[in-house]
């Protein structure tokens, strides 16, 4: 199920909206979106450790992993981090899928 981070917006439908006089993407609400992360857990996935450079910080966990920073949600999605500092703290197991 290759993903192409940059076109992430565009998979899913979405809403547009404005805020402060920003544009902003919401496909969080989608319903294409919420269908993808209810199926990650049955993505085949990789267990790994967060390592103490990379606490807080799914953007490096997802360089670690895909080769590229793009990929962050994923991984914030397939583990449900709510805080990074907190959900990824060094030591932490946590789930990679498989992409």
């Amino acid at each position: 199920m290759p993903i192409s981070p940059k076109d992430r917006k565009y998979l899913f439908g979405n809403k547009v909206f404005t805020h402060r006089g920003k544009t902003l993407i919401d496909i969080g609400s989608s319903v294409d979106y919420r269908d993808f992360i209810s199926r990650l857990d049955s993505i085949d996935s990789k267990l790994a450790e967060v390592p103490n450079n990379m606490e807080g910080r799914p953007d490096l966990i997802s360089y670690a992993a895909y080769g590229s920073p793009n990929y962050w949600w994923l991984i914030v999605e397939a583990n449900e981090v709510y805080d990074y500092e907190i959900d990824l703290k060094a030591g932490t197991v946590i789930k990679i899928p498989q992409i």
